[in-house]
């Protein structure tokens, strides 16, 4: 019922051929993992796996017919990761069972993302779909016929075009509000600048959002100075916004202060905003730093605003059984 097959890497994209009698356990797995293989070419009619709920590739050399043709046949299948596979060049995910998706590109020798367009589809149980190593890409992601979705990141300047729904959010810049995802909760973006006004056009985009998680990446030529027009309101800033976790927090810099500042003032149900400080410093440079971002003025009187010292340039992802994955708290 539980399967694992991994090689010691070797050298290069080189992997080891899987034993073919691997696949003989197909009708009875529940549980498989693969590492650092070579995939059998899977004529048609492909090999079902009809109990198969788990399953993991990372770094196997499988073609991209093989790859749809095996996961056509799992049929009962609710959890997938596919973690920097070779000869992938455009991935389908169409399922009606798959509730959690987690997905990393290859890179070839000369640093090229081998897989440049990643097409989630009719998937309407899916719940959590996670991108790791997005700011390589691949370029284009498409995300159609997921209802359910509650989870989303990590968005970056790698994926060129995100088209959730029709909805295309060329360099999640540009959000038309035809298209909005009701059910995303958590939300987590790499942003250069930090980039206010392309976060200001995701929050459009995910309504009824509670969670937002940034790492920022400041440069000098990011104007972040925006006014919040109550004439214009954006749903979750006024509704559903409860925690902001804010990475890579540089003090010194004006256009991170107002991206966090914006935060402080317009999220007005917000309960907890953590800003991870780069900075060294005491507690009277804190001080001064909550007074640049206005707390004592905050739209919401019960958030807990906390800066702190943080070295950690990432989130790390604790994996698909916590209610939150990204969330330190809870692990």
């Amino acid at each position: 019922q539980e399967l694992e097959i991994a090689y010691t890497k070797v050298h290069g994209d080189v992997c080891h051929p899987m034993p073919p009698s691997a696949l003989c356990f197909a009708p009875t797995l529940r549980a498989a993992k693969f590492g650092s293989c070579e995939f059998p070419e899977l004529t048609a009619p492909s090999p079902k796996f009809p109990r198969l709920k788990q399953l993991t590739l990372c770094r196997v050399s499988i073609s991209e017919d093989s790859l749809h043709g095996m996961l056509s046949g799992c049929i009962a299948l609710e959890s997938l990761s596919l973690d920097r596979n070779i000869g992938i060049g455009r991935l389908c995910i169409s399922s009606p069972t798959v509730r959690r998706f987690s997905f990393s590109p290859h890179r070839d020798k000369q640093g090229i993302v081998t897989c440049q367009e990643l097409l989630v589809q009719d998937v309407p149980c899916l719940e959590r779909l996670i991108l790791h190593d997005s700011h390589i890409g691949p370029a284009t992601i498409r995300i159609t016929g997921a209802p359910k979705l509650e989870l989303l990141g990590l968005l970056s300047h790698g994926i060129s075009t995100l088209k959730p729904g029709t909805t295309v959010l060329q360099k999640t810049i540009d959000v038309s509000l035809t298209t909005i995802m009701h059910k995303v909760k958590i939300l987590v973006v790499d942003s250069i600048g930090p980039n206010l006004d392309a976060i200001v056009g995701l929050l459009k985009c995910f309504t009824f959002l509670e969670r937002l998680y940034v790492i920022s990446h400041p440069q000098e030529d990011m104007n972040n100075v925006r006014k919040y027009d109550p004439l214009d309101p954006i749903e979750c800033l006024e509704l559903h916004l409860k925690k902001v976790v804010l990475k890579n927090y540089d003090g010194n810099r004006t256009q991170v202060i107002h991206f966090a500042q914006f935060f402080v003032l317009n999220a007005k149900v917000l309960k907890e905003m953590e800003i991870g400080v780069v900075n060294r410093c005491n507690s009277k440079w804190m001080r001064f730093q909550r007074k640049r971002l206005q707390v004592e003025n905050r739209a919401s009187r019960d958030a807990q605003i906390e800066l702190k010292w943080d070295t950690k340039k990432s989130f790390k992802y604790h994996g698909f059984s916590e209610a939150d994955p990204f969330d330190m708290s809870s692990c």
